[in-house]
């Protein structure tokens, strides 16, 4: 039962991923830690996050030159580390909650203002891209801060779904050495990863189908609906532990 459940987050994870960019690890993330501890479900991870990016990154390579990503995903960079020291010395349950929240807060200020362009401050990707680094390291969930971020740029799918992936394959392939240095990565969800792995892919065809076919209105819309349904995810997980722990 519990492989069957991670089977279909992984599934409906890459549907989300092939259409919009994002939503694998920020929907089979908390869905593993309902069985699992956080640090299994990070190294599970890893290997369908890294390869399902990878081949969509070299499907929208033509759209790789987004402005503001090269500092984003520097200070990215920087961020992951800091945060995967959090990950071992403090409860995560706190940075779960605080995390959903916040995004719960963008989404209802983006539709406040739903009949206004207005866009995100381009200058700012340095400090989202540190803050989603840190998310990242200390929860996985950096589809929290980095899509919300790049959806506030009015990004066209094809830039956001690049930007999107760039920053989840760098956060990812850098997550493995960072967690077996803190002795926090688990080996034995590798095989978990590989059984799991053909269900991504298959998940990322079919949404890839389906995200080639939406106008551009509707793909905002839809992003805003999985950020809003996802948000909560972490928000659940995180009392259920101060509750239970």
């Amino acid at each position: 039962m519990v492989l069957l459940i991670a089977i279909a987050a992984y599934f409906i994870g890459g549907i989300l991923k092939g259409a919009m960019g994002f939503g694998l690890p920020i929907l089979a993330i908390p869905v593993m830690t309902v069985t699992h501890s956080l640090p299994i479900a990070l190294s599970v991870a890893i290997l369908p996050t890294v390869l399902t990016n990878i081949a969509q990154l070299w499907s929208f390579r033509q759209h790789r030159g987004v402005p503001i990503l090269p500092k984003f995903l520097i200070l990215g960079a920087f961020g992951l580390c800091f945060g995967a020291v959090l990950l071992s010395r403090i409860n995560n349950a706190y940075i779960e909650i605080a995390l959903g929240v916040m995004v719960l807060a963008y989404l209802v200020s983006r539709l406040r203002r739903a009949g206004a362009k207005r866009r995100a401050r381009p200058d700012l990707a340095p400090a989202y891209g540190f803050l989603a680094g840190v998310v990242h390291g200390s929860t996985g969930l950096s589809g929290l801060v980095g899509p919300p971020y790049m959806h506030s740029l009015n990004l066209p799918r094809p830039e956001f779904v690049f930007s999107t992936g760039s920053m989840f394959t760098l956060f990812s392939l850098m997550q493995a050495p960072v967690l077996f240095s803190l002795g926090l990565f688990h080996e034995e969800a590798l095989w978990i990863s590989i059984v799991i792995l053909p269900f991504a892919f298959g998940g990322l065809y079919l949404g890839g189908l389906i995200g080639a076919r939406m106008q551009s209105d509707t793909f905002s819309h839809v992003v805003l609906g999985v950020l809003g349904v996802t948000a909560i995810l972490p928000i659940f997980n995180g009392l259920r532990s101060l509750v239970l722990g």
